[in-house]
C-alpha cells in the first residue's frame, strides 16, 4: 500500500495522497488467478473501503458514446473527503528492464510488446483527460451529479537494471526518484555471473508488486536453477537469491529481439 510509487507526479495526473489509506481491519479472499492488473484493482478497493479520507463512490465506470463505442474507463471515482472533491483515480502496475539503445534508454516491459514510452503516451492523452470529454462529464452529472472532478495517479512497479551493462540506465523524466530498482539478464548470462548459485526463490507474479523482504522469503519455496531457467525459456520469471532483498527478472534469449521500441 505504502511501498514505493514507480511514477512520480506528472503533469496530467498527480499521485494520490497515500496519507489517507488504511490497512483494512479484515482480509478479503482476492482472485489472485486473474490479471495482476485487475487483482491490484480489487485490493486497492479493499484498502479505500477502509479509508477515512476517501469514499469510494464507483469503480470501473465505462463511458460510452452516442453509437454505443466504449471510450474508455475510469478506475476509480472517490469524495476526498479532506480536500472536498470529487478524484477520478487511474492504478497501473507496471515493470520495465532498462535497455541502452542506440537512440537512448528504452523501456520495454517482460511482455517485449509492451513499452513505458507508448504507455505514457496512451495514459496522458487518453486515460488522465478522459473526464474532459463531454460524454464522460455527462455521464459523471447524471449518474453521480458530479461537475468538477480532479484526476489522480497511483503507478506502482519496478524498473530493472541490465545486469550485463553495469551501466546505470538513465531514469526517464515519469518515474519517482525512488522507485524500486531490481536487475535483470537472460538465460545465456546466467554462468558469466551466478555459476556458484544454486537454488533462488522464484516470486510469485500476485506478489512482483510487493517489496521483497527476508519475511516474504521465508514463506517461499525455493527452486533449482534448473526449474528457473525452464521457466525462463517460455516468459520473463522474477526471482530473488536467498541472501538478498532485491528482484530480479530472468528473460528468455530471445526476448529481446522481439522487443518492440516505440
Amino acid at each position: 500500500m505504502h511501498s514505493e510509487l514507480l511514477v512520480g507526479d506528472l503533469p496530467q495526473a498527480s499521485q494520490l495522497d497515500r496519507a489517507g489509506l488504511l490497512l483494512p481491519t479484515h482480509f478479503e479472499a482476492l482472485k489472485v488467478d486473474q490479471k495482476l492488473g485487475h487483482l491490484y484493482e480489487d485490493a486497492l478497493a479493499v484498502i479505500l473501503n477502509e479509508s477515512l479520507r476517501y469514499d469510494l463512490i464507483a469503480r470501473g465506470v465505462q463511458v460510452i458514446d452516442s453509437s454505443g463505442r466504449t471510450l474508455g474507463e475510469l478506475d476509480y471515482i472517490l469524495w476526498d473527503t479532506s480536500a472536498e472533491c470529487y478524484i477520478h483515480l487511474e492504478l497501473a502496475v507496471k515493470f520495465y528492464l532498462a535497455v541502452k539503445t542506440a537512440d537512448g534508454w528504452q523501456y520495454p516491459g517482460p511482455d517485449p510488446r509492451d513499452n513505458w514510452q507508448r504507455k505514457l503516451d496512451r495514459m496522458c492523452s487518453h486515460q488522465f483527460v478522459l473526464t474532459e470529454r463531454s460524454e464522460t462529464k455527462e455521464h459523471l452529472k447524471e449518474h453521480y451529479a458530479i461537475e468538477v472532478i480532479q484526476v489522480r495517479q497511483l503507478i506502482y512497479g519496478c524498473l530493472f537494471e541490465a545486469v550485463e551493462s553495469g551501466v546505470r540506465p538513465l531514469l526517464h523524466e515519469s518515474f519517482a526518484a525512488n522507485a524500486r530498482l531490481g536487475l535483470w539478464l537472460l538465460i545465456s548470462d546466467w554462468t558469466k555471473h551466478f555459476s556458484g548459485i544454486q537454488e533462488v526463490y522464484l516470486i510469485p507474479k500476485p506478489l512482483w508488486a510487493v517489496p521483497i523482504t527476508k519475511a516474504l522469503l521465508d514463506e517461499l519455496e525455493s527452486i533449482s536453477v534448473a526449474e528457473l531457467h525452464a521457466l525462463a525459456e517460455v516468459r520473463c520469471v522474477m526471482f530473488s537469491f536467498p541472501d538478498s532483498e532485491r528482484p530480479y527478472f530472468l528473460a528468455p534469449d530471445a526476448w529481446f529481439n522481439q522487443v518492440q521500441l516505440p
